[in-house]
């Protein structure tokens, strides 16, 4: 079955052989929390997890990750894993021809759009960095459905937003409005089911809000890791002060796409 855009990854079409590299056997998937495995299937980023890796020695490395189902290029789920790095490095974004003006954007916490190559396919897309693992998440912008989401607000709140406003949104970045005499922020953001999150406040509390989900929820990397008890359990997963960089699978795999890892 071809996966699209639109379309919910059945639970049948997990790639388990993929998931198998990252440790990830059949009966830990199944053992997730339930929220982890619906974000899975639905093509969502994951939380962090901690998953184990083979190293070239024999050692196991544990890693913090995030996960994310897509679809290559003839339709099929492929898993995308984002390491968590030090920082977000040009070196790592090569696919994605990042100018240095673009990567300060990131940093900063904005979103952007832009045409990139991925796997010979051309697309235009949004682009956010993740504070968390310091990895670019990026969807189709026909994906995120914006004119669907405006209208949508436009009905629920009785109200017409303008040209601008629209195309602000559009175009990635948070827009304040009066809804009801009571300030509203909207706007798009990748991490969110939907690409696109709505804040009761001002800009202020947006990006105060944006900040609280990643200072004081995750101080010291809380993710889920598989315990003694054969159960997954949020746990601290790395030091704040010793994140791990991203590493390879294989030496001989070549590490692209939004710069996680591709797994085959």
């Amino acid at each position: 079955t071809r996966m699209k855009d639109s379309d919910t990854i059945l639970s049948n079409q997990l790639p388990y052989e993929q998931l198998a590299k990252l440790g990830l056997d059949r009966e830990k998937v199944e053992k997730l929390p339930q929220e982890v495995k619906e974000k899975l299937i639905k093509g969502e980023v994951t939380p962090l997890m901690g998953v184990s890796l083979p190293a070239r020695n024999g050692m196991v490395i544990t890693l913090p990750l995030k996960l994310q189902l897509a679809a290559d290029r003839d339709g099929n789920p492929t898993l995308i894993a984002y390491p968590v790095q030090r920082e977000l490095s040009p070196e790592r974004n090569n696919e994605l021809r990042l100018s240095q003006q673009e990567i300060d954007a990131l940093r900063r916490g904005d979103v952007l759009q832009k045409t990139v190559d991925i796997d010979g396919e051309k697309t235009r897309r949004y682009l956010q960095l993740d504070p968390e693992t310091k990895s670019i998440i990026h969807r189709r912008v026909t994906e995120v459905q914006i004119e669907q989401r405006l209208k949508d607000m436009e009905k629920v709140n009785d109200i017409e937003l303008g040209t601008q406003q629209k195309q602000q949104v559009r175009e990635g970045k948070p827009m304040e409005l009066n809804v009801g005499g009571e300030k509203v922020t909207v706007g798009i953001d990748l991490r969110e089911p939907q690409g696109f999150r709505v804040v009761q406040g001002d800009m202020k509390e947006w990006e105060r809000q944006q900040k609280l989900r990643y200072d004081d929820l995750h101080p010291e990397y809380i993710g889920l890791v598989m315990t003694d008890k054969n159960r997954w359990e949020y746990q601290k997963v790395v030091e704040h002060d010793s994140k791990e960089r991203a590493i390879r699978l294989d030496p001989t795999q070549k590490e692209h796409r939004q710069s996680g890892m591709k797994l085959r």
